[in-house]
Parts: structure tokens; C-alpha cells; sequence
């Protein structure tokens, strides 16, 4: 990678949507206009996920919970150490059980499992689609908005900590970072406060920040070995 700040200033270009502070109605209408069988475009500089792991892909979903106050913000976990990719920052979910009537009731039932919010103190908004990872799954992206004083509570086997952050602060371009991989590779990496946000997680806060402004990821696939 040439330098951090031609790094940043290649992030920058990828990044197209407005920052402009949105009241819950444009949240809701913007949120809505998603389909659970739209396929989010991988925005970090990597190859595309190969047809056979996207064919064996194991299924899961998240939850994307915005707390509907004065100034939107969204719900982060810290995963345990206990469990897998410990320490990591992601959206509430996990894996498909076969009691699960859908991956929109999975969403559901990891985020009351995880930091016991109940599925009638969430209003469903819409899905942003569905992404597929190097790692084999596929994770479809249910976005929920709660009441601003939604109580949860972190059950400690599989969360060390619950963040709650501004809209504002996905929204701000600067906190949007390119870390280089190897190969010529280049994945983004959010930070905020004392977070560090990478891999599918990052991949579907872009999603959801293009979604809100109404435009979809600009990254050209095809180029990405140019920019490195």
C-alpha cells in the first residue's frame, strides 16, 4: 500500500453516501425499500467469494437494532472470549437452528439470547439483503428499530460488552479506514472510540449506510488489484 493517507483517500472514493443527520421516517422509508434475495456486493479489495463456498454456505442472520432517539444510534457486541472470533465487534446473531422458522426469527431469537431483548420490543424495518463470506456463510441483514430506553443485558458466554453507537458516527467517512492484507489485497476497518470494526461486520455497516442514502455500493470489483 502506497500510504496511509492515499489509503484513506482510495476509502474515501468507495464511500458514497450522505452524511446528512436523518429523521426515523427517512430511516424507516429508506430501510424499507431492501430485499431479503438482493446480494450485497463485497466492498472490501479481495476477490469475490468462489460459487462453491457460496454454494455450501451455512445460513445466519443479524440484527441491525437502531434505538429510535434524538440522535439514532445502532447496537454493537463485543463477542466473549469464550466463543469463536472472541473479542470481535458485530451485530447481534448467529447461526440458523432448525427450529428457526426463518432467518428473520433467527435474528430474533440470537438477539434476546445474546443481550435479552425481547422480539416485542423490536418493529421490523426490512432486510438489507443477503452477504457471503470467505469463511463459508451466509448472513442475512434484518434491520430492527427499538424505543430508546429498550433495556438489554449482555449474557456473558457470548458477550463481553454491548456498545451503543451514534448514527452519525457510521455516517462520518474519516472513521473508515483501508488495512492492508496482503497480495495486494486492502479490507476496510471502522474505528471509533475504542472500536475496532472489521471483516462482514464493516462490509454490512457500508451496506447500511448506502441503503440510507439510497445508493448502492459504487466499489468496482474488477479494479481492485489497480488500487494497490
Amino acid at each position: 500500500m502506497r500510504n496511509p493517507d492515499q489509503a484513506d483517500a482510495v476509502a474515501t472514493q468507495q464511500l458514497s453516501w450522505s452524511e446528512r443527520a436523518l429523521t426515523r421516517v427517512e430511516i424507516v422509508q429508506a430501510l424499507s425499500k431492501g430485499h431479503v434475495d438482493d446480494e450485497l456486493v463485497n466492498p472490501h479489495f479481495e476477490p469475490a467469494v468462489p460459487s462453491d463456498v457460496k454454494g455450501r454456505a451455512g445460513r445466519s442472520s443479524i440484527a441491525i437494532v437502531i434505538l429510535d432517539e434524538a440522535e439514532p444510534a445502532i447496537v454493537l457486541t463485543k463477542r466473549s472470549a469464550k466463543i469463536r472470533f472472541g473479542g470481535q465487534f458485530c451485530f447481534p446473531g448467529g447461526r440458523e437452528a432448525p427450529e428457526d422458522q426463518g432467518l428473520q426469527q433467527t435474528a430474533l431469537r440470537e438477539t434476546f439470547e445474546e443481550i435479552n431483548v425481547l422480539p416485542s420490543a423490536l418493529t421490523y424495518i426490512g432486510c438489507l439483503g443477503t452477504y457471503f463470506t470467505h469463511a463459508g456463510y451466509l448472513i442475512e441483514a434484518n434491520v430492527f428499530m427499538a424505543d430508546a430506553d429498550v433495556s438489554y443485558r449482555a449474557d456473558p458466554d457470548e458477550v463481553a460488552e454491548i456498545v451503543v453507537v451514534p448514527l452519525s458516527a457510521l455516517q462520518n467517512k474519516t472513521n473508515y479506514h483501508l488495512v492492508k492484507r496482503g497480495g495486494g489485497r486492502a479490507n476496510f476497518n471502522f474505528r471509533w472510540s475504542h472500536l475496532q470494526v472489521g471483516g462482514p461486520t464493516v462490509s454490512l455497516m457500508i451496506h447500511l449506510m448506502h441503503s440510507l442514502s439510497g445508493v448502492s455500493n459504487p466499489h468496482d470489483r474488477n479494479s481492485w488489484r489497480d488500487k494497490f
